[in-house]
């Protein structure tokens, strides 16, 4: 960027909404990577969601240095109720969620303002790559490499570009139009997947940028809510039909694949757990849209229990050595202009991506006719 837009950018207020519920492991982490931002004009909002363990100390220690920083104390509704909460309290045109247990690049919001503060306003909403760490900040492996932007509802339904709830930033007209996050999802007891679904109802109505580098550190624990498979699967699930039940116009393939791909998911968190019935449901589902693909599901499973069997029979036949632990990073010490690799799978395919692409091209060529009609 040129020397006076980054002057005119610096002053531009963003509020950073954090959830925050019994953090106290990585909350102080989380903190430090918002304070060590390059863009230093935020408004920093913690919601203590009904914490009982140090969350509610760690916010003040930080707060007493920070002014910047606000602390709103609620009884536990979930993250959903948090963000809310957290946007309701603040002021600034432009909101980024981080939650509590997750990281930013020094450069995230500084990259993501960049991206989409000279847009129109028909741009609503920015959204970053992610790596996922450990408990301890190392990097294990390397989230999805894939991306799109402008009118990408079709694409994202299928694709899930986003993959957390820490790499999405909006304009507050968002709020306005489509309100917050869905807290209903919670009280039926299937939490976990509301940012999706926030970004899903975002992309029905505005267009979305993308800075594609690895800038979040998306943790993995024991404790964190994505660690309930069952759950999630059923989250995304619900997400999915939701989102279907509301956009009639879909196209029939566009909904099968979104259905696939849904349960596709569905099938191998449910599977890790071995709840074969829900399984075995997920993997009708992916039958009707590529049997091919059902097969190969089927092969996988049957040549993972076969690998996991000889893997207990081995040692008392033929002692092995442990395996040396992997030479992680921390996450601070990732370069995010590195490329991020992976994401093509056996359904989301380079193919599918371009068919679906076309799809959303047509479906913002006939807003764009029928605004100009009326």
């Amino acid at each position: 960027m040129k020397e006076m837009d980054m002057s005119t950018m610096s002053g531009i207020r963003v509020a950073v909404v954090i959830p925050a519920h019994n953090a106290r492991d990585y909350l102080a982490q989380t903190l430090q990577s918002v304070i060590d931002q390059t863009h230093k004009a935020l408004e920093i909002v913690i919601v203590d969601d009904g914490s009982t363990d140090d969350t509610t100390s760690i916010c003040r220690h930080f707060a007493a240095s920070d002014p910047r920083i606000r602390i709103v104390s609620t009884e536990n509704r979930g993250v959903a109720s948090a963000r809310n909460t957290g946007i309701e309290a603040s002021k600034s045109d432009y909101i980024a969620f981080l939650d509590a247990d997750d990281l930013w690049h020094p450069t995230y919001i500084e990259r993501m303002l960049s991206a989409l503060h000279p847009l129109p306003e028909t741009w609503g909403a920015v959204y970053a790559l992610h790596h996922f760490i450990d408990a301890q900040g190392y990097c294990t492996r390397s989230g999805s490499s894939l991306s799109a932007r402008g009118n990408i509802f079709n694409r994202h339904l299928v694709f899930r570009f986003v993959g957390n709830g820490s790499g999405f930033m909006v304009r507050r007209a968002v709020i306005d139009k489509i309100g917050g996050y869905d807290s209903s999802y919670a009280m039926q007891g299937i939490g976990g997947c509301e940012d999706f679904d926030f970004e899903l109802r975002t992309a029905e109505h505005f267009k979305i940028e993308t800075v594609p580098l690895g800038l979040v550190g998306y943790r993995i624990h024991s404790e964190s809510m994505s660690a309930d498979k069952s759950r999630m699967a059923r989250s995304l699930l619900s997400v999915n039909e939701q989102c279907i039940a509301r956009n009639p116009q879909l196209p029939a393939f566009v909904v099968n694949c979104a259905r696939a791909s849904a349960h596709l998911y569905a099938f191998s968190r449910f599977a890790a757990l071995k709840d074969w019935p829900r399984a075995a449901t997920s993997l009708k589902h992916i039958y009707r849209h590529s049997p091919m693909l059902a097969s190969e599901l089927i092969f996988k499973l049957i040549l993972s229990k076969a690998n996991r069997a000889a893997r207990r029979a081995l040692p008392k036949a033929w002692p092995v050595r442990e395996q040396k632990q992997k030479n992680f990073r921390k996450f601070e010490e990732i370069d995010p202009l590195v490329p991020l690799l992976g994401g093509w799978s056996a359904l989301k395919t380079k193919a599918l991506f371009r068919h679906l692409s076309e799809i959303d091209r047509s479906g913002e060529c006939s807003a764009a006719t029928l605004s100009h009609e009326t």
